[in-house]
């Protein structure tokens, strides 16, 4: 470390080791490497954001939740800022997932949420999905749905109730809204899916009596912050594999490649350069000895 500081001056190796890790770059910036600095930035950021972008943007998340480990994040926090929400993101979705949170009577604990009492509502989202229903006349009804859903909760004579209607579209054209009741489940509030799944009962007046006729079942947005980096439960990890296929095992060493490049960008910002034999400047103030004169022969 000591010739590599004679020929460059590191300032504060601590400082600039722990700005490196935090922006692959910023502690040769720091150091006045730019040229060093910019090539890393460059080239371990474009990496792991090109994982990233391969793999649905599904990549890289930390998971401790049931005994269960993501191992692979550990390559991938070494990229540093841009792997760090995934540790504040296993803390809230630990914290929405404790049992204590989830009721028993869920369809599925770690998917879905049944109980009008904890699902986030009113509740107003664009709607996508398929609709199975038996119209007025009794003729089945089936097709894609596109539009919006509004669901909210009443007091009913036996606890709360979910109630709601949607507007929108079925196979491309327009239909008249349909009133939408219990039972409804929907999708936790934080997953790692971009899309949170919704089903519910669609109902109509039949001879004066309010009956289940078919159902609704699809997706709404979940917002930004609550799907980025968030932990992939068992069936979203599964629906990725089959959808991306190997395309997803790439991305994810995309991002491990990235996060070990910086470990090495780190090192070089803390220890500095290595040089050859040779390249040590001398030492000011000395000379190297004189030679002793040969002797002459007499």
């Amino acid at each position: 470390m000591a010739d590599s500081q004679n020929q460059i001056e590191l300032k504060n190796p601590a400082v600039a080791a722990v700005l490196a890790f935090l922006i692959p770059g910023a502690g040769h910036f720091y150091q006045g490497r730019t040229f060093k600095g910019a090539i890393y930035c460059f080239c371990i950021l474009s990496t792991f954001f090109c994982g990233m972008a391969l793999g649905d943007w599904k990549t890289v998340y930390y998971q401790s939740w049931q005994g269960k480990r993501n191992l692979g994040y550990f390559a991938q926090v070494g990229v540093g800022l841009p792997a760090l929400p995934a540790l504040v993101q296993n803390s809230r979705f630990n914290k929405q997932s404790a049992p204590s949170n989830l009721s028993q009577n869920d369809l599925d604990a770690s998917y879905f949420q049944s109980q009008p009492y904890q699902m986030d509502l009113p509740l107003e989202s664009p709607f996508q999905g398929t609709l199975l229903d038996r119209g007025d006349n009794g003729q089945n009804i089936s097709g894609q749905l596109q539009g919006t859903i509004r669901l909210k909760s009443i007091s009913g004579e036996f606890g709360p109730e979910v109630t709601g209607s949607f507007e929108g579209t079925l196979d491309g054209q327009q239909i008249e809204p349909l009133e939408l009741a219990d039972p409804v489940g929907i999708g936790l509030p934080l997953g790692g899916n971009q899309r949170r799944g919704l089903e519910c009962a669609v109902v109509r007046e039949v001879s004066g009596r309010r009956t289940d006729t078919g159902h609704i079942e699809g997706t709404i947005p979940r917002p930004f912050l609550n799907w980025f980096e968030m932990p992939l439960s068992d069936r979203e990890l599964d629906d990725i594999n089959k959808e991306l296929g190997k395309r997803y095992e790439f991305a994810v060493v995309f991002t491990w490649i990235a996060g070990l490049l910086n470990l090495l960008a780190i090192w070089d910002a803390f220890e500095g350069p290595a040089y050859g034999r040779g390249d040590e400047e001398e030492e000011t103030g000395t000379s190297a000895p004189d030679k002793e004169a040969a002797p002459t022969k007499t």
